[in-house]
């Protein structure tokens, strides 16, 4: 009987300094988790038009040895615009689009545009509705970052065959490029 009424002694206070310390924990769960250093305040997301119309003629075949996937009917464009966007903030737009593992659905002639300091990235649906994924598009930046940005330049890239589209990076605040493709 000594041993029952120890061991529900012991249980009644376990319980009764569980339960009063409530407020302590409510504390402790309104904190901010803690954020990865690889997100930052300044990377920004946006649904945007592009304004820059350029010709279909400015384009190149993109090259069939490139280190990165590009299909044969892409084709691409390097511009040098001063300023030109920084590799580095290119390659942080990039990595962030590639984490998402989201899909879309995005009208014609609109564009996702991401930005991130100097650089600004986009992918445009250029004739119809277009179902895409974060992985297709950070696929075809991370192309135009090794075409073009590497070299200190922006770019584009353009697929041709239907659902047409591009993608590619300008300084920030910049228009952007769309292409007579359709």
């Amino acid at each position: 009987m000594k041993l029952i009424s120890f061991f529900t002694l012991f249980m009644s206070v376990a319980v009764a300094h569980e339960s009063a310390g409530p407020e302590g924990r409510v504390v402790n769960l309104r904190r901010q988790a803690p954020r990865s250093n690889k997100f930052t305040l300044d990377y920004t997301t946006s649904i945007s038009t592009p304004t820059d119309q350029r010709s279909k003629a400015t384009l190149h075949q993109a090259p069939q040895t490139q280190r990165r996937q590009v299909t044969a009917n892409d084709f691409f464009e390097c511009t040098n615009p001063n300023p030109s966007p920084s590799s580095a903030d290119c390659n942080v737009i990039v990595n962030q689009v590639l984490s998402t593992s989201q899909d879309f659905l995005i009208d014609a002639n609109t564009c996702l545009a991401f930005s991130f300091r100097t650089c600004q990235a986009f992918f445009c649906s250029l004739c119809q509705t277009l179902a895409t994924s974060s992985d297709f598009i950070g696929s075809q930046l991370d192309t135009v970052a090794a075409l073009c940005v590497e070299n200190g330049q922006a770019g584009t890239i353009v697929g041709e065959d239907v659902p047409q589209w591009d993608a590619g990076f300008v300084y920030a605040g910049q228009s952007l490029p769309t292409y007579d493709v359709c």
